[in-house]
């Protein structure tokens, strides 16, 4: 990377949705591994989503993700911390170790971007929150802790000093314009900013209803605005992680790779993107800016292509 130069990172929140069985991966039936391997092929990152959910995950499980992306060189996996510390607001020192060991294995292995701590609406800025917060930022001391508060409550001239102060940086999220939801803000400090896509489907996010709170997506007016506030965070800092978690009906796929394609650098960018020819045939909003890129006799062919350009 050159002087100067910003390294976009896009992803998706997750490479294992059964949806994506229709609109990303060339068949249905594939290995957990073999999604992985085609999905590196075409993006930059991904989060993690089981360890938000599995608390058996191990050091030993993150073997088979680095091993799923070695064509890819430059691929990153943000770990996403298990809901016993985000929603239930505990500390599980077995869960805690456990998601450790992960984050070691993938940072000894330079395939780590960051860790992840969601918190619900439900978490306010309260005393017994912060003290919550900062004893989270102990436990994983020495690992790019990034966080997301989605309560407004947050937004205090003093929550800058305190992220620092517990070696943590912000979560910069786009969602709708909902009472008491945290504003977009691209004074991200640090030299890596996170931005999370989930969507603005205000009508589902005031329902609470999960599948229709993520099922949305950007229009190419929202695209170019986004690619602005990309460009504010850049400012600041010399990586951006996107993620797009905007995943119902795979959403997700089709903003990733249409982000992909606007911030290419100015050269790359004169050729239609190569695109998963399923993606291109779920997604109309594509055909216009790329090119189907069908697998030749191996399942990673995407891996080859990759490497090509």
């Amino acid at each position: 990377m050159e002087k100067g130069q910003v390294n976009y990172l896009v992803g998706v929140g997750g490479w294992e949705h059964d949806v994506f069985d229709e609109c990303l991966y060339p068949h249905a039936g594939l290995t957990a591994a073999q999604k992985l391997s085609y999905y590196a092929g075409f993006f930059e990152t991904v989060e993690i989503r089981p360890t938000f959910w599995d608390e058996t995950l191990k050091a030993e499980d993150a073997k088979p993700w680095v091993d799923a992306v070695a064509h890819a060189r430059t691929f990153l996996f943000n770990v996403k911390l298990h809901g016993l510390f985000t929603h239930k607001r505990t500390v599980d020192r077995a869960v805690a170790k456990n998601t450790t060991g992960i984050l070691r294995h993938l940072q000894d292995r330079q395939r780590l971007g960051a860790l992840l701590m969601q918190f619900p609406y439900e978490f306010t800025n309260t005393s017994s929150n912060r003290i919550h917060l900062a004893r989270l930022a102990e436990i994983f001391r020495g690992f790019p802790v990034h966080v997301e508060l989605r309560h407004d409550s947050w937004r205090t001239p003093s929550l800058k000093n305190f992220l620092a102060e517990n070696f943590l940086s912000p979560v910069n999220a786009d969602m709708p314009r909902v009472k008491h939801l945290m504003p977009f803000s691209p004074n991200t400090p640090g030299e890596t900013a996170y931005l999370r896509l989930h969507g603005r489907n205000e009508k589902g996010w005031l329902l609470g209803n999960y599948e229709a709170r993520y099922d949305y997506l950007y229009n190419a007016r929202e695209l170019q605005e986004l690619r602005r506030r990309l460009a504010a965070l850049a400012v600041r800092c010399q990586q951006v992680i996107i993620i797009c978690n905007n995943t119902t009906r795979g959403k997700a796929v089709a903003t990733a790779l249409q982000l992909t394609g606007m911030l290419r650098p100015e050269k790359a960018g004169m050729e239609p993107l190569a695109v998963p020819a399923a993606a291109f045939n779920a997604f109309s909003v594509l055909q216009d800016i790329a090119t189907p890129f069908e697998s030749q006799g191996s399942l990673f062919g995407a891996a080859e292509y990759r490497a090509a350009m």
